[in-house]
């Protein structure tokens, strides 16, 4: 979305800011932080999750939300030291259950 892109430029200085396809980006350098709220629906909360993991320098940190069911729990819970439910219905016209997780590479 260039114009979020652009947005996002202009109001948060010293924030790089990148724009193209998450899962086929190839970084320069690895990130010591990401917070995330990836797409949700055929599991590809797990597979952004996964691969932002994979951008972690050592001793980074991934926060993200995402939905809380069975595969998430099985995939991603292994790894996460924290994880918070959140209420069904915090995301509007949802009734999904969520959870906020904490994984450090």
């Amino acid at each position: 979305n260039s114009g979020l892109v652009r947005y996002l430029r202009e109001n948060f200085n010293g924030v790089r800011v990148q724009c193209g396809d998450f899962m086929e980006w190839q970084p320069v350098q690895y990130y010591s932080r990401v917070i995330m709220n990836p797409p949700f629906s055929h599991g590809q909360d797990i597979r952004h999750i996964l691969r932002a993991f994979s951008l972690l320098r050592p001793g980074g940190v991934l926060v993200a939300v995402c939905l809380n069911g069975p595969r998430q729990q099985e995939k991603l819970l292994p790894f996460s030291d924290v994880r918070e439910e959140l209420p069904r219905g915090t995301f509007a016209y949802t009734d999904v259950p969520t959870m906020i997780i904490r994984l450090r590479a």
